[in-house]
């Protein structure tokens, strides 16, 4: 069977490493020093507790692991495939620290990419001297959905069937979805990495659901579902506008967006998720009954999902001449809300070198790999 190592500390890479691990995957997983304390029982034990809620259709139990590690060399050296489960501000420090260590052999995922993670990672890696890239995969979102008890164990109530993933450069994508389906055999494929980062479902529904929310949010004894009882009709409209924004970006562009209640239901149908629009699923999928809203403003809802999502949605569509107000709107408030320049801290077209391309060169890049086509393949 393949070797996975995890990048990652947090929910996602937890729940990863655990259930890969219960289904007789061999499974490394690492964290950067500076947080070991994110992992420090389950280092202890070089095991992970994983506990099932709800119907996820996934089996819990005591999943030992092959390394518990914050030495990334020992831990992706060698893997066939390697997760990066981590915020998007997070990636660029596993590509640093890592770099001298990845090899052309491996497929290296993102999860999820959002905007032009792969691109960031390249950089990195060539930046660090590396000579030959790994193949580089984004997917659209983060395939687990739970939450860790502590630094041992973690539950998790959903699972995405049907999420879709993309190689960058896009030519290698056949050939990344061959390995990864040993994997996740429901794994789809999108054309480019520009159709994963327009389709993170997170960049649409949590600025705007925090923002909306955030005078209850910051009350300390007030605990609320975040999707539930947040994304409210009223509610709901706004996410509904920001999707109507991103689904003419898609299009302008000629990138094939799928609605998010379509995905939404293709992932979670199995576990009773429905509804007529995005935000109808999103208050009543089973699947986020456990999902309550953060009490800070300066969570991952706006730290990443505005700087890593928004912004860049809102250049491409700058790029095709689409407007998107509402978009603009959160990233406004957002900004207010958490003290943050967002603009700023961005991973824009400017750092991801793609300021001044046109569509087709655009398109192209993302196929192809631009300029560094010579770096990706053995």
């Amino acid at each position: 069977m393949l070797k996975i190592g995890i990048l990652g500390g947090g929910n996602g890479a937890f729940i990863t490493a655990a259930d890969l691990s219960l289904r007789g995957f061999n499974v490394n997983i690492c964290e950067v020093p500076k947080f070991e304390k994110n992992i420090t029982l389950a280092k202890e034990r070089q095991e992970i507790k994983l506990e099932i809620k709800g119907n996820p259709g996934l089996k819990g139990g005591i999943a030992k692991l092959n390394k518990v590690t914050t030495d990334i060399k020992e831990a992706i050296e060698d893997r066939d495939v390697i997760f990066a489960i981590v915020p998007a501000f997070a990636q660029k420090v596993f590509a640093e620290i890592g770099a001298e260590f990845f090899n052309p052999k491996q497929i290296v995922v993102l999860e999820p990419g959002n905007f032009g993670g792969s691109i960031e990672f390249a950089k990195i890696l060539k930046a660090k001297g590396v000579k030959k890239l790994p193949i580089l995969v984004e997917s659209e979102c983060m395939i687990y959905s739970g939450f860790k008890d502590d630094s041992g164990s973690v539950w998790v109530s959903g699972y995405k069937d049907g999420m879709k993933i993309a190689a960058y450069p896009g030519k290698f994508t056949d050939k990344a979805l061959a390995v990864l389906k040993e994997i996740y055999p429901k794994l789809e494929k999108t054309n480019n990495i520009l159709e994963t980062g327009l389709s993170n479902i997170n960049t649409v529904v949590h600025a705007p659901i925090l923002a909306l929310n955030a005078g209850w949010a910051e009350q300390p004894k007030v605990k609320f579902q975040f999707y539930w009882q947040g994304c409210t009709e009223t509610v709901g409209r706004v996410v509904e506008s920001i999707e109507n924004e991103r689904i003419e970006i898609g299009k302008a562009i000629g990138v094939d967006l799928t609605y998010s209640r379509d995905t939404l239901i293709n992932w979670y149908g199995h576990q009773g998720a429905g509804g007529n629009n995005v935000a109808e699923v999103l208050r009543t999928n089973p699947a986020f009954k456990w999902d309550y809203a953060p009490n800070t403003m300066r969570h991952r809802f706006f730290m990443e999902d505005i700087p890593y999502g928004m912004i860049p949605m809102e250049e491409v569509g700058e790029l095709v001449g689409v407007k998107t107000p509402i978009i603009t709107g959160i990233i406004e408030i957002g900004s207010i809300l958490a003290n943050e320049n967002f603009r700023a801290t961005a991973r824009d077209f400017e750092k991801l070198g793609l300021k001044g391309l046109n569509k087709e060169e655009l398109l192209e890049k993302m196929y192809t790999g631009g300029k560094d086509a010579a770096l990706f393949g053995e």
